[in-house]
């Protein structure tokens, strides 16, 4: 015996199903900022401060030698006491270990590794290199997109 089927419903399964295949088709690499400003860890504070102005950023990653080794954000910078701080490298500050994401994962991996690590960036990292960075604004612009209107 053959079950009557709701074809209102068949249409939005369908629906659905192509929405979850796009989601799954893009990665970080679509999403990610770049060229990737960055500063080596003898930067002064003070020095980073401006780039971050400059630029508009939250935070940078750190390169030494081609080789990821901190982030500095604006967060750290409540940790200087003393004017004289300003002065100091940003090595002294900065974030480690670095949290990096791989430019074929998913926004999704992104937006929970932010999260339990309360941090606002990732850097995208493929063969050892920085290739772009993603923000906290990148993954929620993303899945704010995805609202239905």
């Amino acid at each position: 015996m053959l079950k009557s089927v709701n074809p209102g419903a068949v249409i939005d399964w369908i629906k659905e199903l192509i929405q979850g295949n796009q989601q799954a088709s893009v990665k970080i690499s679509d999403l990610m900022s770049f060229p990737v400003f960055t500063v080596p860890p003898q930067t002064s504070m003070k020095k980073t401060a401006e780039l971050l102005r400059r630029k508009g950023c939250t935070g940078v990653p750190v390169v030494a030698d081609n080789e990821l080794v901190g982030m500095i954000s604006r967060r750290d910078f409540r940790k200087i006491k003393k004017e004289s701080q300003l002065n100091a490298p940003v090595k002294a500050f900065m974030k480690t270990p670095v949290l990096a994401i791989e430019p074929g994962q998913s926004p999704m991996q992104a937006a929970r590794l932010m999260v339990k690590h309360d941090i606002g960036r990732l850097p995208v990292v493929e063969n050892g290199k920085i290739i772009g960075i993603i923000t906290r604004s990148d993954t929620m612009l993303y899945f704010y997109d995805l609202l239905p209107d």
